[in-house]
């Protein structure tokens, strides 16, 4: 046990300095070459803080436990919907921007909307069994491919409509950088997960609430420490389009690359599971529209209501019944 606690700790560090060097190395890119912020972060770092989650589904599909794949998908998209931005409107009051507000959150939206529409098959179709088959897979990925066009596409056009801004940061240093900070976010996030994953199952808790809570956790805490050191560095937009950015990428990237190795057969997701997951977006954009920021109340209530959504998992791994 206290080998797993130390392990924990030893991840968080190694996931602390992979984020301020991949920050560096984004930003520094994003003035080299003439991309906006906001692009670079959801390409590049939304890629790299997401790898923790593609190798968690991707074990997880390889040895046959859709619930563990697709619970950490969906709880680390909760978490990054309500957790990263509320807490890092703590650090610095996030601006929702024009292109934030009609375009990327509504993406974020969107991917959980297809997740549920593909994943849910017995719920809502009448479907032997809610599972991601391989045509469903298939489905995701083309609209990863969509995605990522869009936005190269938008980078390729911000290249002609910003002025150029000298980085003096050589080339090899920026990709070193990367490099670096990306390999300290997934050795950290994979060391944090698996030892808080022993210290759990040794407490006997089910692998449903296991992803949804310490894995989702786990492998979100490189999309929190880039989006609250982006913050602290004045990069706003970079917060706003990781956090964003990873939920794009662990629907339609991840799972759809999980769902290709093996069907991803769901059986303990809950109803307010899929509740939260599809709330939790849909909150952040109804906060966007309102007041076009993201401040500190607003941060505290959405920071509350994952805390309610975690007491009602708790409940439940205890034998309460569930609210829904």
């Amino acid at each position: 046990m206290l080998l797993n606690i130390l392990g924990v700790l030893f991840g968080m560090f190694l996931i602390v300095k992979g984020a301020d060097i991949m920050v560096d190395g984004a930003s520094a890119m994003a003035r080299k070459f003439r991309i906006t912020e906001v692009v670079i972060g959801l390409t590049v770092v939304a890629f790299g803080t997401s790898m923790p989650e593609f190798v968690v589904s991707f074990f997880s599909a390889l040895r046959g436990s859709g619930d563990m794949s697709v619970g950490n998908i969906m709880g680390s998209n909760i978490f990054n919907s309500l957790v990263i931005l509320g807490a890092t409107a703590f650090v610095a009051t996030v601006p929702v921007k024009r292109r934030s507000l009609y375009v990327d959150i509504p993406w974020g939206f969107l991917a959980a909307l297809v997740c549920c529409l593909v994943c849910f098959d017995a719920w809502l179709w009448g479907g032997a069994e809610n599972m991601i088959s391989f045509t469903d897979a298939l489905i995701l990925l083309v609209v990863f491919a969509l995605f990522m066009g869009y936005n190269f596409w938008l980078a390729l056009r911000s290249k002609k409509e910003m002025k150029v801004v000298e980085s003096s940061m050589p080339n090899w240093e920026i990709a070193l950088k990367l490099l670096g900070g990306l390999a300290g976010l997934i050795l950290g996030g994979n060391l944090m997960v698996n030892c808080a994953s022993n210290v759990a199952r040794e407490l006997g808790v089910s692998e449903a609430i296991i992803a949804l809570t310490i894995l989702a956790a786990g492998t979100s805490a490189p999309e929190l420490v880039t989006s609250i050191v982006a913050a602290r560095r004045g990069s706003i937009e970079m917060a706003v389009g990781n956090a964003i950015g990873s939920n794009v990428f662990n629907v339609f990237f991840v799972l759809g690359t999980a769902g290709l190795i093996a069907p991803l057969r769901v059986n303990d997701i809950q109803p307010v599971d899929v509740l939260m997951f599809l709330g939790g977006p849909l909150f952040l954009w109804i906060v966007a529209f309102l007041f076009r920021r993201i401040n500190r109340l607003t941060g505290s209530l959405m920071v509350l209501a994952y805390v309610a959504y975690l007491v009602i998992l708790v409940r439940t791994a205890l034998g309460y019944p569930s609210p829904l």
